[in-house]
């Protein structure tokens, strides 16, 4: 009986053990950007010729939806900004809440073990994508896809077509002045926009009093931007009358 109680023991431990060591980290709360610590975007950027020409012609007061209460998007959410980070994690999906500017909050939803569906022509793009997610020991990989044209994926007006695929690795780092960090590693692919993957880092510091602030959209901004439209229609077809 003494045999079989320490084989019984010894069993349990091993198992407390191997659990304690596959259960994925806790990356839940606020956390604050660190933008020294972070990687920003390459320069030059490896743009395909459409792309760079695409670049070159952004307009700021046409082309930037955020001026016009649209979503950042992903991966924009994520790589830019000093507002909050705020996530929520279940045991079946991750909660990623952005607020990159004071406009909108963002909710990307991570679902976990679920592999993400064919292409479907008739599905439509959205501006957060469709994510995927695993944890692959303390690292929680996502694959993301179907993230809406419109959106940009920096400031400066870099497009994307809809075949982007975003790859991350978010995983838990110490720092001797900050303390505890979440760091977020992209890659970014898309043919019809970059000649070869883009790689971008993203850390966040530990920020438990962090707040996320209130969105600012109003109806105001979808006036003015059907306004502008107005106007720029206006413009070509007195232009075209002149010719």
């Amino acid at each position: 009986m003494w045999r079989i109680g320490c084989v019984a023991m010894a069993s349990a431990t091993a198992l407390l053990s191997w659990s304690a060591v596959a259960a994925p980290p806790d990356i839940s709360g606020t956390w604050l950007p660190v933008e020294s610590l972070s990687t920003p975007w390459p320069d030059p950027l490896p743009l395909t010729d459409s792309a760079r020409a695409r670049y070159a012609a952004f307009d700021p007061d046409r082309d930037e939806p955020a001026s016009f209460c649209m979503p950042l998007g992903t991966p924009r959410n994520t790589t830019s900004g000093t507002s909050a980070l705020e996530v929520l994690q279940a045991s079946d999906r991750v909660y990623f809440v952005f607020q990159p500017n004071l406009l909108n909050a963002e909710t990307r939803r991570v679902y976990l073990g679920k592999p993400l569906p064919a292409a479907d022509p008739d599905r439509l793009p959205t501006w957060l994508g469709m994510s995927s997610g695993k944890w692959e020991g303390q690292t929680l990989a996502v694959e993301t896809i179907e993230m809406e044209p419109q959106a940009i994926l920096n400031g400066n007006g870099l497009t994307h077509s809809g075949g982007l695929k975003v790859r991350e690795r978010w995983h838990l780092a110490r720092d001797p002045e900050r303390g505890r960090l979440l760091v977020n590693d992209l890659v970014l692919e898309d043919a019809d926009t970059f000649s070869s993957p883009v790689r971008l880092k993203r850390v966040f510091a530990w920020a438990p009093d962090a707040r996320l602030a209130e969105g600012q959209c109003s109806e105001r901004l979808w006036i003015d931007q059907i306004w502008r439209h107005r106007l720029r229609e206006h413009a070509a077809a007195r232009k075209a009358g002149a010719k």
